[in-house]
């Protein structure tokens, strides 16, 4: 069986060597088994790409681990890296992971396990983590939220961290093309056989994290305006709702004017009435605009990722291919 190794990296020369001797540790244990490891450089800027090309240049003694490398032309992101990892991979079965080593290779064993008893989708939940607690409880409410809104359940805590076989990585390469991805939502929405298995996520053995609030905030919002249309029922529901209640104040007003001893004292309801009627118009325009906004992006069809070169070596061999 051969496993392709699905791995982003940006900007990672620091963690690079220790997450490649634990690669090489992983496959010793997996005897009889091929290993296809796809390093996909997400327009990393410092010397990540230069230690990426010396692995790929290395021949394996023991003809068991291939190497491709695809290098971005910009950075495109995380999602991108997975897609084109998953494009490019050859193997029987597929995993993303990270190359901070908090997705422990490790637990590669147990996933091909898992597959080898059946299962196409591994996903893998993360049970605890060492660093970043704040993380991890907004991870949970994340969840919760699109849990609530979305048609689907997907697993608390579940993360890029994933095995998927070859026939369901054939229907990510010609469906779920778009341009604003939640990848492991798509892998859990899939159907086929699955389960799920826990790890804990070590704190990062070197180097700094490069996830930020406001990447993750996108994430959030890309993965709820992708799987839930309930923000624009919500939108309509509190519409009607402030329509009903603009007829009772227009009603009271009206009979007070025609049938009251005194005229309303209007300052205080004009200005609480706009006031609310104006936040409740922007809240309705910010859901219309990023439901439009990814449409857009979508019919625009630009391109999921720019390859800038591409390098592939196999095992036991001197002799690389380079595409650019």
């Amino acid at each position: 069986m051969k496993v392709s190794l699905i791995v982003s990296v940006f900007n990672e020369e620091d963690v690079l060597p220790l997450f490649w001797n634990e690669v090489q540790q992983t496959a010793a244990s997996m005897q009889g088994t091929l290993l296809e490891v796809i390093w996909v450089n997400d327009g990393s800027t410092d010397e990540s790409e230069a230690f990426i090309q010396s692995i790929v240049e290395t021949t394996d003694e023991h003809g068991q681990i291939s190497h491709q490398s695809i290098e971005f032309s910009r950075n495109f992101g995380h999602e991108a890296a997975m897609i084109a990892g998953i494009d490019h991979a050859t193997g029987d079965v597929m995993v993303c992971l990270d190359s901070d080593l908090q997705h422990p290779p490790s637990c590669v064993p147990d996933m091909i396990q898992a597959f080898q008893d059946g299962n196409d989708i591994v996903t893998m939940i993360r049970e605890s983590r060492a660093d970043k607690r704040s993380a991890q409880r907004a991870s949970a409410w994340f969840y919760r939220l699109l849990n609530g809104l979305s048609d689907f359940t997907f697993e608390q805590n579940a993360s890029d961290f994933f095995l998927i076989s070859a026939r369901v990585a054939n229907i990510l390469r010609t469906n779920f093309r778009e341009r604003n991805r939640f990848l492991r939502g798509y892998v859990q929405t899939l159907g086929f056989d699955k389960t799920a298995l826990s790890y804990h996520a070590a704190a990062r053995a070197a180097g700094e994290s490069k996830y930020r609030w406001s990447g993750l905030f996108n994430l959030a919002t890309i993965a709820i305006f992708s799987f839930s249309r309930k923000p624009l029922y919500l939108a309509m529901a509190m519409s009607m709702l402030f329509f009903v209640a603009t007829l009772g104040i227009a009603g009271y007003s009206l009979w007070i004017y025609f049938f009251g001893e005194t005229p309303p004292e209007g300052y205080t309801t004009i200005v609480v009435f706009l006031s609310l009627s104006f936040t409740l118009l922007f809240f309705v325009l910010g859901v219309l605009s990023m439901y439009i906004g990814r449409g857009i992006e979508e019919i625009q069809e630009r391109p999921i990722y720019l390859i800038k070169t591409r390098k592939t070596s196999q095992p036991n061999s001197s002799q690389n291919t380079t595409q650019t």
